[in-house]
């Protein structure tokens, strides 16, 4: 297909969840990121990513500051282990800086207080045990991203599309995003009218008549 516009690349995938994504391909999936919140519609966003080398977290506010609105942060914590870098106040100052969302490859705390701003937040899993002020290496921006799972390893870079709900998290290069566009729109659009024929039967009371038809 032709390049299109990356805004409106963003906008079409919007429309799309990851689910039908996933019927396509598995390149770009992150299997273990999942949502901290119910997500129910799907956040599109270019990556700005993040790469902690110790428990020195500036680069965080750092990138909180020079990112784009509607820009996604994606985090490489998998330094730290089980302790969580991303949180509450954290997801205030993204708020503030109009992001679409946070991915930490790592762990998230102050759970309840991010379920209650609302705000998309991704990760590894949840932790008590948290990052404080340290002298260490510093992170660095716009690095890219080795993301290991098993024997799958995904490189994360900076400009590549996010696509987010609540069945998981692609992470997807402009160019791959462009090829896959009309098949995943073709594959929603039948997937959603079989689904919205089944829902209307279901409603009515009509299932048997439904599948009589078929």
């Amino acid at each position: 297909m032709n390049d299109i516009d990356i805004n409106d690349l963003m906008d079409a995938y919007k429309e799309i969840g990851t689910s039908t994504i996933g019927h396509l391909t598995g390149e770009g999936y992150l299997p273990d990121i999942k949502a901290l919140n119910p997500c129910t519609a799907t956040i599109v966003g270019r990556v700005l990513t993040v790469q902690l080398a110790s428990d020195n977290t500036n680069v965080i506010n750092q990138a909180l500051i020079q990112a784009a609105p509607n820009d996604v942060l994606c985090i490489d914590a998998q330094v730290l282990g089980v302790t969580a870098c991303w949180g509450a106040l954290r997801t205030c100052a993204a708020i503030y800086e109009k992001l679409s969302a946070v991915i930490v490859i790592g762990q998230a705390t102050d759970s309840v207080q991010i379920q209650q701003l609302g705000f998309p937040v991704f990760a590894q899993g949840i932790s008590a045990v948290t990052t404080f002020k340290s002298d260490h290496i510093q992170g660095t921006l716009a690095s890219d991203i080795a993301y290991r799972f098993g024997e799958q390893t995904t490189i994360i870079r900076s400009g590549d599309i996010a696509m987010m709900d609540n069945d998981g998290v692609f992470i997807l290069p402009v160019d791959v995003a462009q090829q896959l566009l009309s098949d995943c729109q073709k594959k929603h659009k039948k997937d959603e009218m079989k689904f919205q024929m089944f829902f209307e039967a279901y409603r009515n009371n009509q299932l048997d008549k439904l599948f009589e038809s078929q």
